[in-house]
């Protein structure tokens, strides 16, 4: 791992708890971040004392069924929405689920293109990505669904069953055959008509963003440039794409979310362009992982700087499948990072085999949205320390 990269995780104090695997316990002094300190210089390191003002609950629901409160009272949590209990986590009060979820007042989920966890552990030009690592929480056996990209994010962000869709096919155009979706073509169509994230999210009057950077005009479905739709998961769907007013309100370009910041959208959605996310030019080569690395030096701060972030928010750092797209290595494990006040730290290595499927679990039950997949998905629960 790297020396001060700036990204300094909660007092190391606060560290996995006893069932953290062999991974964790090889950080530096069972998990404490020998930089945490250092961080602080970047002057956007988070005290694990102090992430949410005065120690309070933030936003106090912190879910979309704020106004139905449990019977929990008005202890530290205030009044928990029902199906929680007022636990804590990192000494923090909070709403949790009865999966052990926290309840998130804000998500981010920036995805990252095509690189294998042992890729990017091997790599010498990252540190600020490795400074994330050593600092919060990570999978060591997280996955990808399938491949190729697109239906990874589609998994994301719905519960589709998409095994059957094997190529990076377009949010409209003829509809795909056998010929015309494999691996090597994707020139088709695949509109979905299931419900998704965005359906929950605003039926629980919550809002959602969808940045694609390099996008242009909202909503844009056409490939220009470093920009590819196939990463831009919301415009597959088809109750979207086909509600120009809808569409242009939430798939936007990335442009917009430095001023959207302020006040964002409680789920935000991050796609950088071809060349930022570790896609282009050469999968898996050094200049990939450095211009991955400088994007998220540039991107990532701003994010945990935000009252957003650090009165209850969560940030995932996610890549949405290995750098070998399952040619030779089809189930090979993909670098996954979460960024929380409420997560584990000091370089937490989460062994627990895990895919999308198991973050959008999470993001459902940090939000207090009902469960699209199948409620046996386990959510990402070994990640945040128990009550």
């Amino acid at each position: 791992m790297v020396p001060d990269a700036g990204l300094g995780a909660p007092d190391a104090g606060v560290e996995a708890d006893a069932t953290t695997n062999a991974d964790a316990t090889s950080n530096a002094d069972s998990g404490s971040n020998p930089d945490a300190a250092s961080a602080a210089d970047a002057g956007f390191a988070l005290d694990a004392a102090a992430p949410v003002d005065s120690g309070a609950t933030p936003d106090a629901g912190q879910s979309p069924d704020a106004g139905q409160a449990s019977d929990a009272g008005s202890g530290p949590c205030g009044s928990c929405p029902t199906g929680t209990t007022c636990g804590t986590a990192n000494g923090i009060p909070v709403c949790r689920t009865a999966s052990g979820i926290p309840r998130f007042t804000h998500v981010f989920v920036i995805v990252m293109e095509n690189t294998s966890q042992s890729t990017l552990m091997m790599s010498t030009n990252t540190p600020m990505i490795h400074g994330l690592i050593s600092s919060w929480a990570s999978g060591s056996d997280y996955h990808g669904v399938t491949h190729p990209s697109m239906p990874n994010y589609l998994a994301m962000t719905s519960a589709l069953d998409v095994s059957g869709i094997r190529c990076d096919c377009q949010p409209r155009g003829n509809a795909c055959s056998a010929l015309s979706c494999n691996r090597l073509t994707g020139n088709c169509g695949c509109p979905q008509s299931a419900q998704h994230l965005g359906d929950q999210l605003e039926a629980a009057g919550l809002s959602w963003k969808d940045y694609g950077e390099d996008m242009g005009s909202p909503c844009n479905m056409s490939i220009a440039g470093d920009y590819a739709p196939k990463h831009v998961p919301f415009l597959y769907y088809e109750n979207v794409q086909n509600d120009s007013a809808r569409c242009a309100a939430h798939v936007v370009d990335y442009s917009h979310f430095a001023a959207d910041l302020a006040a964002p959208a409680t789920y935000s959605l991050i796609a950088p362009n071809l060349v930022h996310d570790m896609h282009d030019p050469i999968t898996g080569g050094a200049t990939n992982l450095a211009n991955g690395e400088a994007w998220l030096s540039t991107n990532v701060p701003p994010i945990l700087a935000s009252p957003a972030y650090t009165q209850g928010g969560l940030l995932i750092i996610a890549w949405d499948e290995d750098d070998l797209s399952g040619i030779l290595a089809p189930d090979d494990p993909i670098p996954f990072i979460l960024i929380s006040p409420f997560a584990k730290n000091g370089g937490y290595v989460s062994t627990v085999h895990a895919d999308h499927r198991a973050l959008l679990a999470t993001i459902e039950d940090g939000l207090g949205l009902p469960r699209l997949g199948a409620a046996s998905i386990a959510p990402l629960a070994d990640y945040f320390p128990p009550n």
